[in-house]
């Protein structure tokens, strides 16, 4: 191994967030650059390795398997091994260094289990090895764990991908995005420039706007790329996306610590909880006593650099932790039997909204203890629009009401542009947006008259009948404050067709009253405030972002705007038909919310 030893510029590494003691030590470290590590099938991977400088002893080892090629990791590798670590950086199969192809998620289970067995045996290793890594490096290491390498001692999984679940694809509504992300790792760099926004913000127009099928997308792109139309294959949630899950043998067969962690804003919470509630389910009481969940007022990118403030939203600094020094603590527990993380009190750490404060619970069940339910209904308006909203009730609206009802025309490509976090939850931009939208429904709760702590996913049931066989739907909840601001808090997305469960398609009933539950995307915990109130806007989706729907029988992913057809939906409310939100409420023992 050859060995190049590190003395950068002082500037520099100040540059990379060290302090100057730091990096004074850092100026010690060892690096050893482009390290192959041979797999089993006679494929080398790249690794560059940083070690502590004393090289006569032996370190536990912190590993991160990435597609965005290893330099990503250069001061995490300086603070683990100025700290008594060796921190190894692998490139993915067929990434930066390394040899062979990268096909997203496919490889790098095995890999991770050759990866630590190659380390386990090094001379500077004691056999201690713990993984680390965020998105798809969070997922790679619930993929390494499947084949259960014995020198793994411990994973933190942070905002681990879901395959098949949250990306390419939520709910089997495939994302823009998963192109996107296909060519930014393409080849062997890093493609950064290639991820800009504005190229693909044309692209994606282009197929929206000439309802053009959404497998065309990479020609339109310029490009035929065979994992995009491999993922396009398998619409629901088949064995090919079920392979890259843990079985319930396996999270039975799971023996190390674990600390996971997602924000409540994270893309890939979907994937994080995935993993974490099958071991809550399968685990052996003993493992599942050592996993610990970490849930952080952040978005996907805020899971490894918190921040106080998100579209708008404002935290207490106590939001913004520190991250290397949690990672740090954590593996000095799990791989050098020193003391507990100080911040880990109980087995969920979870950030309340609203009041700014740390919360801890044993599992997510405890978190909420009770249900406020609220009923659609709209006696005198349309609820088309903020100003003509329907109402949020404590009870079902009795009689034979008049269906609300909205009418999406996929050929219109004018899109319904619903909200999200990133847009729209910094001010009253949401509700002006929708004082005259017809193609959406809006209904609004009174008042609160106290405090209200919601903690977990608002879940929305609806009663609809539709004139076609197919569409997407979407809500969205916002808290309303007294001052009219919007503070988004969940949505979630449905394709009829899967109305049922993601593995089976069926079609719909053409003007039967059908069930949709819409369970929510994201889990959260947010106090609401006295004299706020609940928004919730409910739609089709129409959006260049999303695969496009043109609502007839047809896998969508080959439909186009020559054959759409317009979708009438008719939502029922009323005592025969409650459609109703479900927010999950916890009360404190003394009666507080």
């Amino acid at each position: 191994m050859k060995n190049i030893s590190f003395s950068l510029l002082l500037a520099f590494i100040i540059g990379s967030g060290f302090t100057k003691a730091q990096a004074v030590d850092s100026l010690e470290v060892n690096i050893h650059f482009y390290q192959k590590i041979k797999m089993t099938d006679g494929t080398s991977l790249s690794s560059n390795i940083y070690m502590p400088p004393d090289s006569s002893k032996k370190y536990p080892a912190v590993l991160v398997i990435t597609p965005y090629v290893s330099d990503e990791n250069h001061s995490k590798g300086l603070f683990f091994a100025r700290n008594g670590y060796v921190f190894v950086t692998v490139d993915s199969r067929g990434r930066g260094n390394s040899d062979g192809d990268f096909v997203p998620f496919e490889n790098d289970g095995k890999d991770g289990y050759d990866i630590i067995n190659w380390i386990s045996k090094q001379a500077w290793c004691n056999g201690n090895i713990g993984m680390l890594g965020g998105s798809y490096r969070g997922m790679a290491q619930w993929l390494t764990l499947k084949h259960f390498p014995k020198n793994l001692k411990t994973i933190v999984p942070i905002a681990s991908v879901g395959p098949g679940r949250d990306y390419p694809k939520y709910n089997n509504i495939f994302s823009a995005y998963s192109l996107r992300w296909l060519l930014f790792t393409s080849g062997k760099t890093y493609n950064g420039n290639l991820f800009a926004e504005d190229f693909w913000k044309v692209k994606r127009e282009k197929l929206y706007r000439k309802g053009i099928p959404f497998s065309k997308y990479d020609s339109v792109v310029g490009t035929t790329n065979t994992v995009f139309q491999k993922w396009l294959e398998h619409p629901g949630f088949d064995d090919y996306w079920k392979k890259f899950y843990l079985t319930p043998t396996e999270n039975q067969r799971i023996n190390i610590p674990i600390l996971s962690i997602t924000g409540h804003f994270d893309g890939d919470q979907t994937g994080t909880l995935l993993y974490y509630n099958d071991h809550m389910r399968y685990g052996n009481p003993i493992s599942k006593k050592n996993h610990y969940l970490l849930i952080g007022p952040w978005s996907h990118g805020g899971t490894r650099n918190p921040k106080s403030k998100l579209g708008g939203l404002a935290f207490g600094e106590n939001a913004v932790l520190n991250m290397n020094q949690l990672y740090l603590d954590w593996f000095n527990w799990t791989l050098r039997q020193r003391e507990k993380p100080t911040q880990l009190k109980n087995r969920l750490m979870y950030y309340e909204m609203g009041s700014n404060l740390w919360k801890h619970a044993t599992d997510i069940d405890s978190i909420s203890n009770g249900e406020k339910v609220l009923y659609l209904s709209s006696p005198h308006s349309s609820a088309k629009g903020v100003l003509f909203s329907g109402d949020l009730t404590n009870e079902p609206s009795e009689g034979d009401l008049a269906p609300d009802a909205i009418l999406y025309d996929p050929s219109s490509k004018e899109g319904i542009n619903n909200p999200s976090y990133m847009h729209s939850s910094n001010d009253h931009y949401a509700s002006q947006r929708y004082m005259s939208n017809t193609n959406i429904l809006v209904y609004d709760s009174a008042p609160f008259e106290e405090n209200t702590t919601v903690n977990g996913k608002i879940k929305l049931e609806v009663h609809i009948s539709m004139n076609v066989e197919d569409t997407d739907m979407k809500f969205t909840a916002y808290e309303i404050t007294r001052d009219d601001k919007s503070i988004f808090l969940q949505e979630d997305f449905l394709r009829a067709r899967y109305r049922n469960s993601l593995e089976k398609a069926e079609k719909v009933i053409k003007g039967k009253i059908l069930k949709y539950t819409l369970e929510g995307r994201n889990m959260f915990s947010r106090v609401l405030q006295k004299g706020s109130k609940i928004r919730l806007v409910f739609s089709a989706i129409d959006s260049p972002s999303y695969q496009k729907n043109y609502n007839y029988w047809e896998d969508s992913s080959h439909q186009s705007s020559a054959h759409s057809q317009k979708a009438q939906l008719r939502l029922y409310h009323n005592t025969s038909y409650p459609s109703k939100i479900i927010l999950p409420i916890y009360t404190e023992a003394d009666g507080t919310n």
